[in-house]
């Protein structure tokens, strides 16, 4: 049986193999038990049929014979009268297949004569026949009794398990209002199992429950200080000269604030999944997203001494829409981080259709380590700055999520290529 066979095929099977077995056996039994009696009895009834019909030859009268019986008498030495397959024979019982057809034979011999009785087997052979026969039908039907019999039971032990099954798999039971499982089945292994989901549950959904109290306390108290940093840095500009030393690190300060917001709303996003995607009403082109990061990071590209273009092919798409808070997080994680390892050349986002890429002239990523940089906390082996190693992995579950395809290939003359299909979402 295959290893992934299911529990009711495993209980079908069990129940036929215990019958194959045991009606088997007892077929065998019931056609060894004939062949053993068929000499036993025959040869009994031969020698009773004998001991008459000599005792009648030896009053001189004519012995009654049957229709499948034949009866001859010799000299001990052998007849010339008698059938040429008779002659020479041993005393003693045997079968003997003549012109066909199965004998039983039987040969005594006395001082006088040798007595030899014939039975014609036809009919006893047609009796065995149908005691074969017989044995061989009741195995049959035992066969697709027990099929019958395991399949009917199989599905009466299993409908407790795929009904709970089924109860688990509801989106309801998640709900803390859900009632437990455990009461609807009796204190058996099923039973068992259900309280061991009960259990489970309970403790999933004050998991569930603590994420969204975290979350929702994440997204207000986090929201309020930033809002206070950002207008902050916002008044402060005004009130400085346009050439003050610190306006610089106002900027900054407000270009890390205008970071921070955008990551605490696409990690409030991953964690409440399909609510927040139904949440995510704002929607934008690609275009639009990516010049908007373009102006976004063109300052620290030319601090960094690089070039920072974007390439819009012939035909671009302007009807498509999508969340504009994912999109513009995959774009702005995907542009830092080709700034953050490039040391000298450009970064160059090219936008085509319904795709786009992240092209940069960098150091690389070695091609054993492509798939690894995906993952939380792994940076490049080129590290550098104060990074944790979390914007890919940011990139690559909000691709997942919305079913954006993301491939990570080597630009010619070195660097890095990050190409993002958006054609697997379902457009806004």
């Amino acid at each position: 049986m295959k290893p992934d066979a299911s529990l009711s095929h495993r209980i079908v099977a069990a129940f036929t193999l215990m019958t194959v077995v045991v009606a088997g056996l007892f077929a065998i039994a019931i056609v060894v038990v004939i062949n053993q009696s068929e000499v036993q009895l025959v040869a009994e009834g031969l020698n009773r049929q004998l001991d008459v019909i000599a005792s009648t030859v030896g009053a001189h009268e004519t012995p009654y014979l049957g229709p499948e019986l034949s009866f001859y008498r010799s000299s001990p030495t052998g007849d010339a009268t008698l059938p040429a397959w008779l002659q020479g024979l041993e005393p003693g019982f045997r079968e003997i297949k003549q012109a066909g057809v199965d004998w039983h034979v039987l040969v005594r011999d006395t001082a006088d004569h040798r007595y030899i009785l014939v039975l014609d087997q036809v009919e006893f052979e047609q009796r065995e026949d149908m005691l074969y026969l017989a044995a061989t039908g009741g195995f049959v039907l035992s066969v697709l009794a027990a099929l019958l019999i395991g399949s009917l039971t199989a599905r009466k032990v299993i409908a407790p398990v795929i009904r709970l099954a089924g109860q688990v798999q509801h989106r309801d039971q998640l709900l803390s209002l859900a009632p437990p499982l455990a009461t609807d089945y009796p204190a058996n292994e099923v039973g068992q199992l259900a309280q061991a989901f009960d259990n489970t549950l309970n403790q999933l959904r004050a998991a569930l429950d603590r994420e969204r109290l975290f979350t929702s306390d994440v997204s207000h108290e986090l929201r309020t200080p930033l809002m206070v940093i950002a207008s902050s840095c916002e008044l402060l500009l005004e009130t400085l000269p346009p050439g003050a030393r610190e306006r610089v690190q106002l900027v900054r300060i407000q270009h890390a604030c205008e970071e921070m917001r955008e990551l605490v709303e696409t990690f409030m996003w991953l964690a409440r999944g399909a609510e927040a995607t139904q949440e995510a009403s704002s929607a934008s082109t690609l275009r639009t997203i990516a010049e908007e990061q373009i102006r976004r990071w063109q300052t620290e590209a030319d601090q960094r001494g690089l070039t920072l273009r974007l390439e819009l092919a012939d035909e671009d798409d302007c009807t498509s829409r999508y969340p504009t808070p994912m999109l513009r997080a995959v774009i702005a994680n995907l542009l830092r981080n080709a700034l953050h390892y490039t040391d000298r050349g450009g970064v160059r986002l090219v936008v085509h259709g319904k795709c786009f890429k992240v092209i940069d002239s960098g150091a690389g990523i070695p091609e054993a380590e492509r798939l690894s940089v995906f993952r939380p906390f792994v940076r490049g082996g080129a590290t550098r700055g104060d990074g944790i190693g979390i914007g890919l992995s940011l990139v690559q579950r909000i691709c997942a999520r919305q079913g954006w395809q993301i491939r990570l290939s080597e630009a010619p003359g070195g660097g890095c290529v990050f190409e993002v299909d958006l054609r697997a979402l379902t457009e806004v």
